[in-house]
């Protein structure tokens, strides 16, 4: 069976959990400093259904055999003009994540490729997100995918935690 990308439904928290827990996972082992275990539910069923249902937000979700393998958020965003730049729109993926037991299958380019879809539906010329500097997979994933670094964001421990 091909692999089919289209929006999650609401219906679908569960296996929705299931996968930005994978996501949250990830981060929380490599930055334990930053990303913590929640207590309950890390996303709740409002959660979800909020940014399924919009307006500026989806969540798109790859299907393959039946059961989800991954998924994107996109949510549009507006920084507003300034005396030296114009306002400027631009959609985000805020998350992305493939289950391990369906990567290197090119789920993830089918994601991106999807949002790129979304982004031009709703009028917005740019596809924007951020990626941390330990996850050289999706780095890779993302510069495949034709995404080129446009800033660069520093930080410095200036006390203990």
């Amino acid at each position: 069976m091909p692999i089919i990308i289209r929006p999650a439904r609401p219906d679908e928290h569960a296996a929705l959990c299931v996968l930005f827990a994978e996501l949250d996972r990830f981060h929380r082992e490599v930055r334990p400093d930053v990303f913590a275990e929640p207590e309950g539910p890390a996303r709740s069923p409002e959660l979800i259904a909020g940014l399924i249902e919009g307006p500026g937000t989806t969540i798109l979700v790859a299907e393959d055999n039946g059961a989800l393998a991954g998924l994107a958020t996109l949510a549009e965003k507006t920084i507003p003009a300034n005396p030296v730049r114009p306002e400027r729109r631009f959609a985000e993926i805020d998350n992305l994540v493939v289950l391990p037991g369906h990567r290197r299958r090119g789920i993830a380019g089918l994601l991106l490729r999807r949002a790129e879809d979304w982004a031009r539906g709703h009028g917005i010329g740019s596809l924007e997100l951020g990626v941390w500097e330990f996850n050289a997979g999706a780095v890779a994933c993302y510069e495949a995918a034709g995404f080129a670094p446009t800033t660069r964001r520093l930080s410095k421990a200036v006390a203990p935690p």
